[in-house]
Formats: structure tokens, sequence, C-alpha cells
């Protein structure tokens, strides 16, 4: 975190006075710095922002901005630690907890969402359209990490979500064997049957959100999400 700009020197001195060896070192781009580095085959990622961004991120996000880029700033302050600086380390993690229930709404309304191409997944199955089957696979398993996230009032840490199975064992309200199952969905030869696992997740997160967030209203997403549309056969 600085509160001026960097300047090259400032981003290299770190690196080399660990004799790190530089993997990559990109310039400001999207309102952040980063580089990467080895020490002693050990993999360094670091990302450089202003102080003025950092708050500006934080006070988008407390307001319920879904956006995952920031989202992902805040999740690191969420879950770090300050090697110095803690004060205003500290003045941070406090304003982003208790978890904004703006957010949380935002979030399970976007995310818990299910399109056409999920209403066309038995004509998938039928024709054993596999590469966008599974594409479709991946996106809502990924959607309902979304929106478990969520419910859990827990912030995403990667756009990408890595770490699925880390991120499931700190939820406390989830389908069972939630990442065993996910994983399971993924790697099935059976597309029916990673269909039928995925139709069961889909369910039993809306069970969740029913019963944490009443107030919530998914009743149209749950329409969508059991809709099938006809005609599989011949599409």
């Amino acid at each position: 975190m600085w509160d001026e700009p960097p300047n090259d020197e400032d981003r290299l001195n770190p690196i080399k006075e660990v004799d790190g060896t530089i993997l990559d070192f990109h310039p400001y781009e999207e309102q952040e710095w980063s580089e990467t580095y080895l020490v002693d085959g050990t993999k360094f990622e670091i990302s450089s922002f202003l102080t003025s961004t950092i708050e500006e991120y934080i006070q988008s996000v407390i307001k319920g901005d879904i956006s995952l880029d920031k989202q992902c700033l805040v999740g690191a302050l969420a879950d770090g630690m300050a090697l110095k600086g803690e004060r205003q380390f500290d003045h941070y993690t406090e304003s982003i907890f208790p978890y904004p229930k703006i957010l949380k709404e935002n979030l399970i309304l976007r995310f818990f969402d299910f399109d056409g191409r999920w209403q066309n997944r038995e004509a998938l199955i039928y024709r054993r359209d596999s590469l966008f089957l599974h594409s479709l696979l991946v996106e809502v398993s990924k959607n309902l990490i979304m929106s478990l996230s969520a419910l859990n009032e827990m912030y995403i840490h990667h756009p990408g979500l890595k770490w699925l199975t880390e991120t499931c064992e700190r939820m406390e309200a989830k389908p069972d064997c939630l990442s065993e199952r996910i994983h399971r969905l993924l790697t099935w030869t059976d597309l029916g049957g990673s269909v039928r696992e995925l139709e069961g997740l889909i369910a039993e997160t809306a069970q969740l959100i029913q019963l944490g967030c009443p107030h919530i209203d998914i009743t149209d997403q749950l329409k969508n999400a059991k809709a099938v549309r006809p005609g599989a056969k011949e599409d």
C-alpha cells in the first residue's frame, strides 16, 4: 500500500536485497503495479496499490458493488496480515466488517441465476455436445460458489475461484460434500450424471438461501433453474 506512486527502484530494491529472479515486472495498469519473482524456489507475487485506490474500492464494495476485482482486493485485506502499518491496516479491516448486507443481496441475485443455456442442458446431453456442456457446468458451478460465498459472508479472493477446497471448507452453510461433488461432476464422463448432480446442488443451495435470507426473493431464479426447453432431440 503506497501513499504516493512507487517508481521502479522502489519496487526493484526489495527484490535485489533477497537476490530474487524476476519473472514479471508490470507497469501501472488498471490501478495496480505488479511483479513476480523467485527466491530459493519460492514464488512471490506482489500487487501494489495506492491507499486512495484501496479506500475507493472499500467504499464501493461496502455499498454493494459486485466487481470481482474490487472484492478480491477487499478479500485480501479481510484475510491478510500486516507486516507494517498495522494501524492503517486495522482501520481498513474494521471498515469491511460486518459483511455488507447490500453486497450479500446483490451477489446472490446476480449469481444465483440461470439463463437459456442451462435450460438447453438436455439437448446438450442428447447431442453429446461435451465441450459446450462442460463450459456450462463450470459456469453454473462458479455461480453457486459465488452465491454461497455471499451467503456465508465471505469475500471472493480470486475471480477465477482458485482454492475451491479451502473456500468450501470455510463455509458453514453449504450443501454436503460441496467441493467433492463439484470435482466429481466436472470429471465424470457421464454427462447426464454431471447435470443431475449439479441440479441437486442448485436445489440445495436454493434451500440454504431461502433459510438464511428469506427476504431475498429467488422465485424466478428457481423457476429458470428447473426449466428445460422442449424439443431436446430436435435442437
